[in-house]
């Protein structure tokens, strides 16, 4: 078979990228071919919109943000990245002390974590589709959606402390295609996993182009403090291993977009202060294993939409202020939920829900099965305690210096 010109116009273009590149045909040599090997570039082979950056290519680096000056030498600042997509969107910083700096073994971009960052000028249109981060840390793809402006590469809240290698696409890429580019970046002395990791705290906290996220190694980490803060556009996340993870401070906090949430492993979990604070469109939550929990101040606050909440283990906790406050749809609540609880630390803990009567009754009669010697409880919205029930269990609350404000003001 001829390798010429012809041959190559006659392939099914509809088959896509990947069935033409790997042809691997050598034009001019006749029944000649060389295997195939991934390119990032090839991504944008026909013409696709996004941007590619690669630190192992120095030729592609300059200190400052014109390109005047090319970086040459491990410890150089770097102010602009040449894109290497072909689509001429370079990303630039012209602040020379937010400027990453280059080092070598492997190539990358180093990060202060605190204001070092490139800036991208995403053109008209915006980019909806993947992004690949190569870091020191790890390796993944995101599903993004990311609008026109200027996009932080880099900065405090980073996934890693080094770019090894960064590509945007518009247009999703397939699960081949983001397997090939990690690969390539891996290659290039990015870390494949975030296996070992043991601190995530901050690693994607105001990321709110991010909509898909992948199912990663998280299987060290201790913390998850802030890890997902102002993710607003995910709409669903991942059963990650969380088995090690005892600090889930404000981990979601502003999830948003988030409506359902996976039975992911908690038993190991202290902190869930703020822990989904403002995940106003969740409308239910799984019966996760919080046996180890102390603080659950604020973790549901402002979830706007739960309407029933599980019966979860709290015989550990100690502070609940304002743990469902605003929750102003939550109308049903399981008794026994405090049984055993260790602290009274219940302000605002209810103030602005829905709770019909056998609940609220429930709560009280559990809060006086606790035994706690002293405590706060605040109630608003929803129904008063039953004459029977609730208000003989906020007298004995009373006798045993608890302050209680509940709906009917009894």
């Amino acid at each position: 078979m001829s390798a010429s010109i012809d041959n190559l116009i006659n392939v099914n273009f509809t088959k896509g990228r990947n069935d033409l590149l790997k042809f691997g045909l050598m034009l001019g040599g006749k029944g000649q071919h060389k295997p195939y090997i991934f390119k990032p570039e090839d991504l944008f082979f026909l013409g696709e919109q996004g941007a590619y950056y690669s630190p192992v290519d120095i030729s592609t680096l300059f200190q400052d943000a014109a390109g005047t000056t090319p970086v040459t030498v491990d410890g150089d600042p770097v102010g602009l990245a040449v894109d290497k997509s072909g689509n001429e969107v370079n990303a630039a910083q012209s602040i020379s002390a937010s400027r990453p700096v280059y080092n070598v073994y492997p190539s990358r971009l180093s990060l202060d974590k605190v204001d070092d960052e490139l800036i991208i000028t995403v053109p008209t249109g915006g980019w909806n589709g993947t992004m690949v981060l190569a870091t020191d840390e790890g390796t993944v793809s995101y599903g993004v959606d990311i609008p026109a402006g200027d996009y932080d590469l880099g900065g405090e809240y980073f996934p890693g402390n080094a770019i090894v290698g960064a590509l945007f696409r518009d247009g999703a890429l397939s699960a081949g295609e983001k397997a090939d580019a990690e690969a390539y970046f891996v290659g290039n002395g990015a870390m494949a996993s975030y296996g070992t990791v043991v601190d995530f705290a901050n690693f994607w906290r105001g990321h709110s182009e991010i909509t898909e996220f992948p199912l990663i190694d998280t299987s060290s980490g201790t913390s998850f403090n802030r890890a997902w803060h102002s993710c607003s556009s995910l709409t669903s996340f991942p059963l990650i291993d969380t088995s090690s993870g005892t600090d889930f401070f404000a981990a979601w906090y502003k999830c948003s977009s988030l409506t359902s949430f996976p039975l992911i492993d908690t038993s190991s979990g202290t902190s869930f202060s703020s822990a989904w604070y403002k995940c106003s469109l969740l409308t239910s939550f799984p019966l996760i294993d919080t046996s180890s929990g102390t603080d659950f101040s604020s973790a549901w606050r402002d979830c706007s939409s739960l309407t029933s909440f599980p019966l979860i283990d709290t015989s550990s906790g100690t502070d609940f202020n304002a743990a469902w406050y605003k929750c102003s749809s939550l109308t049903s609540f399981p008794a026994n939920a405090f049984d055993n609880i260790k602290g009274g630390g219940f302000s605002a803990a209810f103030l602005n829900t829905a709770l019909d009567q056998t609940s609220i009754d429930g709560i009280l009669v559990s809060l006086v099965t606790s035994g706690i010697a002293a405590g706060t409880f605040d109630q608003s919205g929803g129904s008063a305690p039953s004459v029977d029930t609730g208000q003989p269990a906020i007298d004995t609350l009373r006798s045993r210096d608890w302050t209680v404000t509940v709906t009917g003001g009894y």
